[in-house]
C-alpha cells in the first residue's frame, strides 16, 4: 500500500460570517478540520496525509496539530494552498511520491464522511481509476435564468457530489496537467477527469456528509456530531 490523502483547507470561509476561518471553527472543543482529519487517520489506508492551507496559516496549523493536539508529524504534511482549490490540489500532487497508487482528495469542512466510505472509495479507485462520493438529489431541480424557470430537470439522473474524490495518481496528475496547459478552471477534481474523457464511478454515500459553509450548516453539524458520538 502506498496511498495519500489530500485535505484542502485553504478557503477563506467568507460565507460563515465568523472571525475564524470555517475549517478552524470548533465543534465540541475541536476544529472542524481535525474532526475531518481523524476520519482519514482511522481509515488506516494512507501512508501520508497532506493538508493544504493559506500560507499565513501554516505555522498556526503546525502548532495546532503537533502542539495542542499532539498528532504524529511523520504522517501529516502541511503545505501552502493556491489561489483556487485546484491549485491547492496541484501543489499537493507535486510532492506525492512517484510510487503512490491512490490519492483521495477531500474538503476539510466535510467532517462527517464515514470511515467505511473512505476505505471503499480507495478500493473502488483501484478498480475504476476515478471515484466520487455522491447522493441522489431529493428536491425538484429547475434550471433558472434571470429569475425565470427555463425547464424542470429529471431528478432521477441528478446526484449531489461529495468528497472524497479518489483516483489513481497518474490519472489525476495527467488531468491536472491538462487543465493547466489549457488554463481551465473547474468545480472539482472529478470534472478534470471527465474533461479527459474518462469515466468517474459514483459511490452513493451518506447524506450526513455535509459541507459546513455557513451558520446553518454549523448548527446541523453540531447535531450530527452528537448523533455520531
Amino acid at each position: 500500500m502506498n496511498n495519500y490523502a489530500i485535505i484542502t483547507a485553504a478557503g477563506s470561509g467568507q460565507r460563515m460570517n465568523s472571525s475564524k476561518k470555517k475549517q478552524f471553527i470548533e465543534i465540541e472543543g475541536k476544529p472542524i478540520l481535525l474532526h475531518t482529519l481523524d476520519k482519514f487517520i482511522k481509515a488506516q489506508c494512507f501512508n501520508s496525509i497532506i493538508i493544504t492551507c493559506p500560507a499565513l496559516d501554516v505555522g498556526f496549523l503546525e502548532d495546532l496539530l503537533f502542539g495542542k493536539f499532539d498528532y504524529e508529524r511523520n504522517q501529516i504534511s502541511i503545505i501552502p494552498g493556491g489561489k483556487r482549490r485546484q491549485d491547492s490540489v496541484y501543489n499537493a500532487l507535486k510532492i506525492i511520491d512517484e510510487t503512490t497508487e491512490i490519492v483521495a482528495i477531500h474538503d476539510s469542512v466535510r467532517p462527517f464522511v464515514k470511515v467505511s466510505e473512505i476505505i471503499e472509495s480507495v478500493e473502488l479507485a483501484k478498480k475504476y481509476g476515478a471515484v466520487t462520493l455522491a447522493h441522489p438529489v431529493k428536491n425538484t431541480i429547475k434550471q433558472v435564468e434571470n429569475n425565470h424557470i427555463i425547464k424542470t430537470l429529471d431528478r432521477k439522473n441528478l446526484w449531489e457530489i461529495y468528497t472524497p474524490q479518489t483516483f489513481k495518481v497518474m490519472l489525476i496528475k495527467k488531468a491536472h496537467e491538462f487543465a493547466r496547459s489549457k488554463n481551465l478552471t473547474v468545480r472539482d477534481d472529478a470534472e478534470l477527469v471527465e474533461i479527459l474523457g474518462k469515466d468517474v464511478y459514483v459511490l452513493e454515500g451518506s447524506s450526513e456528509n455535509i459541507k459546513v459553509t455557513n451558520q446553518f450548516d454549523l448548527e446541523i453539524a453540531k447535531i450530527i456530531l452528537k448523533k455520531q458520538e
